[in-house]
C-alpha cells in the first residue's frame, strides 16, 4: 500500500518522560527515518491524520484487539497492524524499542511504496538472555579516532540497538597477556586505565605523559557513552581487564603510571572503581580478569575483596562478571560476599570461533597438571586448568550466578561472517544447561595489540572505494545476522535480507548464500585443528604453516601444543567427537575403525563449502549489480574464504597419509603427501592472488610474524615445504620401505574410506534425570553390533565414559548408574555405532553443522 506523506507516533504520557528515556529515543528514531523518506511524523499522546503507529505495553493497552497471544517475558515484542494503523508493543520498555526499531530499519531499507512491508503480526521473544557486544581498545594509533567520536558512537549504539542486542561492553586493559617481565608492553594507553581517567583524591597517582585536559576528556568520553548507551536500552559493561602491571619493568612504555605501591594498589583500585560508577551512573556491571594475567596474582583473594567492595560502594546493583579462566569458587563467594549480582563468563570454544555447540571435549592439554606452573598462576596453570578455554565445572544445578559465554575473535578478525544457520545455533547454545547468553568480541579486535598499531589502518583495506564510512560498517550485516538471530533463532529472513536487498541489488541472494557457506569454513577449520587455544598463537584466518612431516610452524605453535609438533599431530578442540590425522592414521594401522569425525569427514565438508561459495560467485559475475562496493566486499572475501576451504582440505587430507608415512616409514606414501599438498598449495596462491592488492600487506594484531602479514606473506614457507616434501622423493633422501600387511590394509581403509554418519534415529531418554536414581537410555537401530553409549557430566574437568549397550527388543538399551547421576552436574551423552560397516553417530552433526551432536539431561 502507498502511505500518506504524514504519520503520527502515539507516545501515551506513560512513556514520554524526557529526551534520555529509552521509548521516547526510539520513537524519534522512527520519526527520523521516516523523515528521510519524506514522511512528516509527528510525536504526541493522541493519533492524528495519515498513518497512526501505536505505542502500548508496559501496562498501556493497545486499542486494536491483539491477534494472537502476546509474550508476556522480558524483552519480549510485538507488531500487527489493521490497514494504516500499526500497534508497536512490548512487554517492557527494551520491547517497545526493539519494536519500534524495527519500524524503522523497514522504512531505511523499503525498496516499494509500502515502507513498513515485512511481516505482520510479527511477535518475538528472547532465546539468549544476554547478548553483548564488546569493543576493545588495545591501540592508541588506531583506536582513539573511534573512541573520541561521537558520531561513530551515535550510529554504533543504534546499530547494537536495533539489532537486539541488549548489553555494550567497552572493553579496557586486555592489550596484553602477561603484565609483568614482558619486554613487548609499549602500547599501555588504558592497559592501566584508572589514571588514564581519573585523577583521585589522597592519591598520587597519574600518567606522566598524560595532560589533565586529556585525562578528563576521557572521563567524559566515558560518560557520553554511558548516556548513549543508557538511552537506547543497552546495558553498560565496563571490562577492566587489568589492575596493574611491573610499572617499573617496562622500559619500552609509552606511558609511565606513578605512584603504585604494593600498599596502596588495592585502595587505589577500589577507590576508583566507586568513583568511576559514581561518575557514569548508567555503568550496569564491570568485568575483572580475576586470573593472574590480569596483574594480580593468584590466591590473592585481599585484593579481590577490596575491589568488589569498591563496585558494593557506589550504592546501586552493578554485576560482577568474573572472567572464566582461573576462577575458582573461592572467588565466586568472595564477589558474592560483596552483595552485587555476579556473572561468571567463560570462553566458548578457547580464544576462537568453533561451530555452534559448545565442544564435548577440551584439549588434553588443558587438563590441570600435577604441578602448578608456578604460585602466582596455581590455578589458571595448576588445579583450575580445565577453565582455561571452556565452561569447566561452572554449570551446576544449584548455580546462583550467571554463565556468559565469550566468544574471542581468534579464528576470524578480518573477512567478512554472516550465517543465519550457524547465527541461529549460538542463539540457542549460548542459553546451554542453564546458561544465560553470550558476548562476542567484535571483528577487529585486538587490531593493532601489543604496540603494533598503525595509524589509519583500522580499516584493513589498501584499494580505494573498499573502506567503509567507519570501520565497523563493513561488518553492518553480520552485526544484523549476529544479533536478530541470538534474540530469535527462528527470526524471519527479511529481517536480514532487506538490508541485503537495498545494498546489494540483484546479487541479494547470491551474496546470502555465499556468505553463509564463507562463514562455516574457518570456524569448522578451528574446531577439527587446534594447534594452540591462544589466539596470540593461531590465527587460522591468516595461517602459519605447520609442516606435515617437520619443518615450519614449531615457533608460533610449540609452546601450546604436545609434540611433535607437526599438522598431523595437532589436537582437535572436541576429541570426544574428532579424531586427529595422527589418531585417525594409528587407528587404521591397528585395522580398527574410528566412531568419531575423521579428517577427511573434515575435509569433505570444506569442499562442499568451497563449492558453494565458488558457485555464488560464479552466479554473482553475471548480475548487473556485481559491480557495487558492498557486493565487492562481500563476494571477494566469500572468494578468500572458498579458496581457504580448498586449501585446508587438501591440508587434511594430505595430513592423513603423512602420519601414515611417518608411521611406517614406506617411501611410496610420499606420493599421495605430495599430491594432495600441491593442491593446497596451489589454492593459497589464489587466495594470495586475491588479496594482494585488496588488504594490507601488513595487517597487524601483535608483534610477532605469525599475528601479522597477510596471505600472500604465508605464501613463501607454503611453497617451501612443497619443494621439502618433493625433495623426499627417492633420490636417496628416503629409505625404501616395504608396506607390511597392515600397511597395505590401512592404504586400502583410507583410500576405500566411508564418511562417518550422523543419524537422529529414535532415542528413547527422558529429558531429566533425578541424581542417585539410573538414568536409561534406548535406540532403535539394526547396527552391526552392540552400539557403545558415551556419557559424562556437563563439567570438562571430567573424562568422557562409555559402555556397551545391551540387545533389546527392536533395538539396544543401557543405563547411566545411580552413582554418577549423584552430585550437582547435568549430564549429555552421544551414541556410536556401525551400521553396514559405516560409522555413525547418533545424532552427530547435521549437514549444515548447525545443531548440538550430543543429548543433554537436565537434572531435577
Amino acid at each position: 500500500m502507498t502511505l500518506a506523506a504524514s504519520a503520527s507516533i502515539v507516545l501515551p504520557a506513560a512513556f514520554a518522560t524526557d529526551s534520555t528515556d529509552s521509548v521516547a529515543w526510539a520513537a524519534s528514531e522512527l520519526q527520523r527515518a521516516l523523515a528521510q523518506r519524506d514522511v512528516a511524523a509527528d510525536i504526541g499522546p493522541n493519533a492524528g491524520q495519515g498513518l497512526v503507529i501505536e505505542i502500548a505495553g508496559a501496562g498501556v493497552e493497545p486499542t486494536l484487539g491483539v491477534p494472537a497471544a502476546l509474550p508476556a517475558v522480558a524483552e519480549g515484542m510485538a507488531l500487527y497492524r489493521q490497514g494504516d494503523h500499526i500497534i508497536a508493543w512490548g512487554h517492557d520498555a527494551r520491547g517497545i524499542v526493539y519494536a519500534l526499531t524495527e519500524l524503522a530499519d523497514r522504512v531505511r531499507n523499503a525498496l516499494g511504496d509500502d515502507l513498513f512491508a515485512g511481516t505482520f503480526p510479527l511477535i518475538e521473544q528472547p532465546t539468549a538472555r544476554v547478548r553483548s557486544m564488546a569493543r576493545l581498545f588495545c591501540a592508541e594509533e588506531e583506536d582513539k579516532v573511534w573512541f573520541y567520536d561521537k558520531q561513530q558512537w551515535r550510529d554504533y549504539l543504534t546499530m547494537l540497538a536495533s539489532n537486539r542486542f541488549n548489553r555494550f561492553a567497552l572493553t579496557l586493559g586486555m592489550g596484553y597477556n602477561y603484565p609483568y617481565h614482558n619486554p613487548w608492553i609499549s602500547d599501555v594507553y588504558f592497559y592501566f586505565p584508572y589514571p588514564f581517567l581519573l585523577q583521585l583524591p589522597g592519591y598520587a597517582i597519574d600518567v606522566k605523559e598524560l595532560s589533565a585536559e586529556e585525562r578528563d576528556a576521557n572521563l567524559d568520553m566515558l560518560k557520553f557513552i554511558g548516556r548513549e548507551a543508557a538511552k537506547r536500552g543497552l546495558e553498560f559493561q565496563l571490562a577492566l581487564w587489568t589492575q596493574r602491571y611491573d610499572f617499573d619493568d617496562v622500559p619500552n612504555a609509552n606511558y609511565t603510571v606513578r605512584g603504585v605501591t604494593a600498599d596502596n594498589l588495592a585502595p587505589y583500585c577500589r577507590d576508583s572503581i566507586t568513583k568511576l560508577l559514581l561518575e557514569v551512573p548508567e555503568i550496569t556491571g564491570m568485568t575483572f580478569r580475576v586470573h593472574v594475567e590480569g596483574g594480580i596474582a593468584e590466591g590473592d583473594y585481599a585484593f579481590w575483596e577490596q575491589a568488589f567492595a569498591g563496585v558494593a560502594a557506589a550504592g546501586r546493583p552493578v554485576e560482577i562478571d568474573m572472567h572464566g579462566k582461573g576462577l575458582d569458587h573461592k572467588m565466586i563467594a568472595v564477589a558474592r560476599a560483596s552483595g552485587m549480582p555476579i556473572a561468571a563468563s567463560p570462553k566458548y570454544l578457547a580464544e576462537h570461533m568453533g561451530p555452534p555447540y559448545h565442544q564435548s571435549a577440551i584439549r588434553n592439554k588443558e587438563y590441570p597438571p600435577e604441578v602448578a606452573r608456578s604460585e602466582r598462576e596455581q590455578l589458571s596453570e595448576g588445579s583450575r586448568k580445565f577453565l582455561r578455554y571452556s565452561y569447566g565445572d561452572l554449570l551446576t544445578k544449584t548455580k546462583d550466578y550467571k554463565v556468559i559465554y565469550r566468544i574471542w575473535a581468534g579464528t576470524q578478525r578480518v573477512l567478512l561472517w554472516g550465517d543465519p544457520v550457524f547465527a541461529a545455533g549460538y542463539g540457542r547454545s549460548s542459553m546451554f544447561a542453564g546458561s544465560d547468553g553470550v558476548e562476542w568480541c567484535e571483528p577487529q579486535s585486538f587490531k593493532g595489540r601489543m604496540g603494533t598499531g598503525v595509524p589509519g589502518q583500522r580499516f584493513t583495506y589498501q584499494k580505494h572505494g573498499m573502506p567503509t564510512k567507519q570501520d565497523w560498517r563493513k561488518y553492518d550485516y553480520q552485526y544484523r545476522v549476529w544479533g536478530r538471530l541470538l534474540y530469535n533463532p527462528d527470526a524471519p529472513r527479511e529481517s536480514w535480507m532487506r538490508w541485503l536487498e537495498r545494498e546489494c541489488g540483484d546479487v541479494a541472494e547470491l551474496c546470502e548464500q555465499g556468505l553463509s557457506w564463507a562463514s562455516r569454513v574457518l570456524p569448522l577449520i578451528t574446531l577439527a585443528h587446534g594447534p594452540s587455544a591462544s589466539n596470540n598463537h593461531y590465527w587460522p584466518e591468516v595461517y602459519t604453516n605447520l609442516g606435515f612431516i617437520d619443518g615450519s610452524g614449531k615457533r608460533a605453535y610449540g609452546f601450546d601444543m604436545e609434540g611433535p609438533v607437526r599438522f598431523g599431530n595437532a589436537p582437535t578442540f572436541d576429541s570426544a567427537l574428532f579424531a586427529s590425522a595422527r589418531e585417525y592414521a594409528e587407528l587404521l594401522l591397528a585395522g580398527e575403525k574410528s566412531h568419531r569425525y575423521t579428517p577427511l569427514d573434515v575435509a569433505d565438508w570444506l569442499d562442499d563449502m568451497a563449492e558453494g561459495c565458488e558457485t555464488a560467485l560464479t552466479k554473482a559475475r553475471r548480475s548487473a549489480d556485481f559491480g557495487r562496493a558492498e557486493v565487492q566486499r562481500i563476494l571477494t572475501d566469500v572468494q578468500i574464504l572458498g579458496g581457504i576451504a580448498r586449501h585446508f582440505a587438501e591440508k587434511f587430507r594430505a595430513a592423513c597419509w603423512a602420519e601414515l608415512f611417518v608411521a611406517t616409514k614406506v617411501s611410496s606414501l610420499i606420493e599421495p603427501v605430495l599430491d594432495h599438498a600441491r593442491r593446497s598449495v596451489l589454492a593459497w596462491e589464489g587466495i594470495a592472488a586475491v588479496s594482494r592488492d585488496l588488504y594490507h600487506d601488513d595487517m597487524t594484531y601483535g608483534p610477532q610474524s605469525w599475528l601479522r602479514g597477510s596471505w600472500h606473506s604465508r605464501l613463501p614457507e607454503m611453497q617451501a615445504e612443497l619443494l621439502d616434501i618433493e625433495a623426499m622423493r627417492g633420490g636417496g633422501k628416503t629409505e625404501s620401505v616395504q608396506p607390511d600387511a597392515a600397511t597395505l590394509n590401512a592404504i586400502a581403509a583410507l583410500k576405500g574410506r566411508r564418511k562417518t554418519l550422523a543419524d537422529p534415529i529414535t532415542v528413547g531418554s527422558d529429558k531429566s534425570f533425578v541424581g542417585g536414581k539410573p538414568f536409561a537410555v534406548s535406540v532403535q537401530t539394526d547396527a552391526d553390533a552392540a552400539p557403545v553409549l558415551h556419557y559424562r557430566h556437563i563439567n570438562q574437568a571430567e573424562r568422557w565414559k562409555s559402555v556397551p549397550m545391551q540387545p533389546r527388543e527392536g533395538g539396544y538399551g543401557a543405563e547411566i548408574p545411580a552413582a554418577y547421576t549423584e552430585g550437582d552436574f547435568h549430564m549429555q551423552y552421544f551414541i556410536s555405532l556401525t551400521r553396514k560397516g559405516q560409522s555413525v553417530l547418533v545424532p552427530g552433526l547435521e549437514r549444515n553443522l548447525a545443531n548440538e551432536p550430543y543429548y543433554t539431561a537436565l537434572q531435577t
